[in-house]
């Protein structure tokens, strides 16, 4: 090449001859070398600046939900990756040490890049052979969470330089992180947390040193050391690379040789797992759970699942897997849908919340969530029948009567300015009662003439104000007072448990908290409202206590001796009142308050009749319903301690059971006042209407057919000061209504607008 006249080089050389004219001069040489050393030096500073650390991958930011009871046990997992981060600090230093031996025992020394190794690969890669790895923990973390596992040249490129820029940014610590939450180790598991327990049914913080080692040796080929179980050849492999990994130990200096020698190869979790360990209650209790979580964070289904939240929970699985035993025992077992069709059709809802709290301990909706995934202890919708006679009471007692007043108990009742019939169980007149015998017994008429004497709106009200909703077509029904609104079983139970707890309403809730990595994005406080005086609801406990021993609730009694309270309900489908639709009982101890329900519907979703149930002559609230509940609740309460009922008014001076609305833990809003509505953004109950709360109920006159008497109102039995049951609750989810006024999906019959309904009825 000339210039000017002039070669820039000076090849072949000039003026030379022989051998001499073809060896470059050292001038040339010496040139061309820095030229290179210039061109690739350009070269690679261009790569380097060109390529970016890319977002993580999708799939590495994706975690799954896990969903625990009150207790910390797991009640299940959803999201479309099995993966969990956790911080290296839970990773037990033996089982990094495990790591590093197999991948990378220079980790902590060397560079992001293994130089020989990823020349070795590139070299070997030229020259047509298969794509080799060499890469450091850093390099296959870049890979996991920023790359593919595309195999071309390309990609290892980038893998070292994004493995270089990313040493820049994060400490060997944040890296080996990042690295053992990415890694993936079979069994559909990612991230070393959830290795571990698909491994060995264990968090990654429990695992022994022979099995942080498996751990490790699992990486170099997981799919593949999957079959070990299974394959003698393959598990051969796989103890000879674990071997490895502890050899590497003592190589490191992290592991004496005489514990290394004393290593056993561990046992192996079964995989899949064996039916037993899903086939429970808990898809029951997560679904909810996530329903709820869903509600009060504002985050949606697919955020929760796949943003690695875990659910705090105040269920119980134990005792969930007391309800469901109780059913199996005392309905399923006597089943026999073969020989009898009414038994194919028969359901079976429970549901406990603890008084004074709201939390939701049980759920129980069904034995199958594959075959039945609703949920009706929560989701649906029946009518109560005459559990509700609970309400009606507690607004007649705070309206000035006694459980010593007196009606006309005879059937049928022609409601006065109106059409509406209404009959007893049977047709049966009693003749003057007590109002304590007529919730004993009860008696259908005497509690309509009860919510003819003080207006339905103030039974409607009593509802309201423990909890349960009412509405304005459902308070001008005549038959309000047994039972014919919309509710389910767990709307029942926290609302009997506004008794238990001296007046003091919250609402239930399954979610104590949802928490994201160290960071909590929600936790429930408490919003409690005193709906009742503690003297009226104590009054009601007192009344209800007398249905379990010595009345239509006698089934209930706890085989321990210790008090319970509580309420029968039987409801007719509509028609001529010979079909059951369903069979209630709702009752309480001090410190649980659970709702049993029976009912019968079709596989299509219609409602139909229970009668003859189980080859059952009697079927009934009484019947059926309380010896269930008996038979749960002895298990729920089991190895706990006996506690009577406390009555908190003393000297005419009411005493609420825990401080009223906000209780501790509630917030308030922006400018300091507590917030009107609930967690959910529901509005609170309805207040109660004018004279609802009478500061001191004196007396009454009985109308209605019934005689006249007039009594003070007070507790009949000690008083005692209560004891104190700490409150944090807020409302859970409101569960709209899918009842029909005919039947439906789910729901119990409604009445017609004339009120002449036969779909509650009294008995029990």
């Amino acid at each position: 090449m000339a210039l000017g006249g002039k070669r820039v080089i000076d090849y072949p050389r000039r003026g030379k001859t022989g051998v001499r004219r073809w060896l470059p001069s050292w001038r040339l040489v010496a040139s061309t070398l820095i030229a290179f050393v210039l061109l690739v030096t350009g070269g690679a500073w261009a790569v380097y600046a060109s390529v970016q650390i890319p977002p993580m991958n999708e799939a590495v930011t994706q975690q799954h939900l896990t969903v625990l009871d009150d207790h910390g046990v797991v009640l299940g997992r959803r999201g479309p990756e099995i993966r969990q981060d956790v911080p290296l600090a839970q990773v037990p230093v033996p089982v990094q040490d495990s790591f590093l031996s197999a991948e990378d025992r220079n980790f902590w020394s060397d560079g992001a890049i293994s130089v020989t190794g990823t020349a070795r690969a590139l070299v070997n890669d030229l020259g047509g052979g298969s794509t080799q790895g060499g890469s450091t923990i850093t390099q296959q973390y870049v890979k996991n969470a920023y790359l593919t596992d595309e195999r071309t040249l390309t990609r290892k490129a980038k893998e070292a330089v994004i493995a270089l820029k990313i040493s820049q940014q994060q400490s060997k610590s944040q890296i080996l992180q990042g690295y053992l939450n990415t890694v993936y180790f079979g069994r559909g598991a990612s991230g070393v947390e959830m290795g571990a327990r698909a491994w060995f049914n264990k968090d990654v913080g429990q695992l022994s040193v022979a099995e942080g080692a498996v751990m490790a040796a699992l990486v170099n080929a997981p799919s593949y050391y999957e079959l070990a179980p299974k394959d003698p050849t393959v598990m051969a492999k796989l103890q000879a690379r674990w071997n490895y990994v502890l050899d590497g130990l003592v190589k490191m200096g992290k592991l004496s040789p005489a514990d290394r020698a004393a290593q056993q190869f561990p046992a192996l979790a079964l995989w899949p797992r064996p039916s037993s360990q899903t086939d429970d209650q808990s898809p029951y209790l997560v679904e909810a759970a996530i329903s709820e979580a869903e509600q009060k964070t504002g985050l949606t289904r697919d955020q929760l699942v796949t943003g690695g939240y875990t659910i705090y929970t105040t269920f119980d699985a134990k005792m969930q897997d007391d309800a469901a035993a109780a059913v199996q025992a005392q309905i399923t077992s006597q089943l026999k849908p073969g020989t009898r069709a009414v038994d194919a059709n028969v359901h079976t809802s429970i549901a406990t919340v603890v008084p004074g709290d709201g939390a939701v301990r049980v759920l129980y909706g069904g034995d199958d969530y594959a075959k039945q995934a609703f949920n009706a202890s929560w989701q649906g919708t029946l009518s109560p029948g005459s559990s509700f006679k609970t309400f009606a009471l507690a607004a007649y007692l705070q309206n000035g009567g006694t459980v010593g007043d007196t009606f006309d108990g005879d059937s049928p009742y022609q409601v006065p300015n109106s059409d509406a019939v209404i009959p007893n169980e049977g047709g049966t007149s009693y003749g003057q009662v007590s109002v304590q015998d007529a919730l004993n017994q009860s008696i259908n008429t005497v509690f309509v003439k009860m919510g003819q004497q003080i207006g339905m709106s103030k039974v409607a009200d009593a509802a309201r104000a423990a909890g349960v909703p009412v509405t304005a077509q459902e308070q001008s029904l005549p038959a309000l007072p047994l039972g014919v609104v919309a509710t389910n079983p767990e709307t029942m139970a926290a609302a009997y448990g506004t008794f238990a707890a001296h007046g003091q309403q919250v609402d239930p809730y399954t979610v104590t908290s949802v928490v994201q990595g160290d960071k909590t994005v929600y936790k429930h406080q408490s919003l409690a409202k005193q709906a009742f005086t503690p003297g009226i609801a104590d009054e009601v406990t007192q009344a209800l206590q007398g249905v379990v021993t010595n009345g239509s609730g006698t089934g209930a009694q706890l085989s321990d001796g210790r008090d319970v309270a509580g309420k029968t309900g039987t409801t007719d489908l509509p028609g001529d009142g010979t079909k059951l639709g369903s069979v209630w009982f709702v009752g309480y101890t001090p410190t649980l308050s659970t709702a049993v329900a029976v009912w019968g519907q079709t596989p299509g979703g219609a409602l139909t009749t229970i009668n003859g149930m189980a080859g059952k002559d009697t079927v009934g609230g009484g019947a059926v319903a309380a010896p269930l509940w008996s038979a749960y609740m002895n298990k729920a309460v089991a190895g706990t301690t006996a506690q009577p009922f406390t009555f908190s008014a003393q000297n005419g001076q009411a005493s609420p059971m825990n401080p009223v609305s906000p209780s501790s833990g509630a917030t308030t809003s922006g400018d300091g006042t507590t917030p009107t509505q609930s967690g959910t953004g529901q509005p609170s109950p309805p207040a109660p209407t004018n004279g609802y709360l009478p500061s001191n109920p004196t007396s009454t006159t009985s109308s209605g057919g019934g005689a006249t008497s007039s009594t003070t109102s007070k507790p009949s039995s000690p008083q005692s000061t209560p004891s104190s049951v700490p409150s944090t609750s807020q409302s859970e989810p409101s569960v709209p209504s899918l009842s029909l006024p005919t039947g439906g999906t789910i729901g119990g019959p409604l009445p017609q607008a004339n009120g002449n309904s036969k779909s509650a009825r009294g008995g029990g």
